[in-house]
């Protein structure tokens, strides 16, 4: 599923999108259960030179940060070595606009200074102005992501249930303005359920960008809705982590502190 965009300087870029998912899964302190997860999906992005990575925080519950097993390959292979984890930055004290909204859920994980593109063998998703965008109503979406349901934890093998999954953008939230909603009917779903696809990046096939980030979601028989954040709002704060700034001001005077 390549993508091919085109930056400001006329040099084409092929990306694609799904390769740069990670199952987020944890190891642990039990010999005979080394790793384990609650659910979620990590997507590996390049921005102004420094390779991070974009997730929910609320994928983490009560794992250590330390612990995140991110591997090189979407495939995880017996002997790999995670990608070390530096910290985990959050937005924090939302104010305006942004109070008691889904911000709060954004998660960019940084790593230690010896990880770059390379050590994701160059899937890392570039992000600049030429690669992202707002959806608009009636875009058609792709969601690529890990469904808890159809991955398996059975040392040595891990087996991941990887998906890309096809929805048409509903517009904004009415009850959330950080959020956008999108909506499915799948005909005869393998699945029955959507958990573990929050911090799924979400691609606007129409426009040709990444559009967001899935942070919550649900399925009815084979009626799923997800609502995600807006990219717009993922770059603003990816910028204030990747400069060291306090705070991060968004549009309508919202404010965020940058909280590490």
């Amino acid at each position: 599923m390549k993508r091919t965009q085109i930056r400001s300087s006329g040099i084409a870029i092929r990306q694609d999108f799904s390769e740069a998912v990670r199952f987020a899964f944890f190891e642990t302190d039990f010999e005979e259960f080394r790793y384990a997860t609650h659910g979620g999906t990590v997507f590996v992005v390049s921005f102004c030179g420094r390779v991070y990575a974009l997730t929910c925080r609320h994928i983490f519950k009560d794992f250590e940060s330390g612990k995140l097993f991110l591997t090189a390959e979407k495939m995880a292979k017996k002997g790999s070595k995670p990608a070390p984890v530096r910290a985990l930055c959050y937005p924090s004290s939302p104010r305006d606009a942004a109070a008691e909204t889904d911000i709060i859920d954004v998660c960019v994980i940084e790593f230690s200074d010896d990880i770059n593109a390379d050590f994701f063998k160059g899937s890392a998703y570039i992000i600049d102005t030429n690669t992202v965008g707002t959806s608009k109503r009636g875009h058609r979406l792709l969601v690529a992501g890990v469904l808890k349901d159809k991955s398996q934890i059975i040392p040595p093998d891990i087996d991941v249930g990887y998906c890309i999954l096809d929805f048409g953008d509903m517009g904004a939230s009415t009850t959330d303005p950080i959020l956008r909603h999108a909506t499915a009917e799948f005909s005869n779903p393998q699945f029955d359920n959507i958990t573990g696809i929050s911090g799924s990046p979400v691609y606007d096939e129409t426009a040709n960008v990444l559009c967001g980030m899935v942070v919550r979601g649900g399925m009815v028989q084979n009626i799923c809705n997800i609502y995600y954040i807006d990219i717009y709002d993922i770059v603003k704060f990816l910028t204030g982590v990747s400069n060291r700034e306090g705070d991060v001001w968004y549009t309508k005077n919202v404010l965020l502190s940058v909280t590490t």
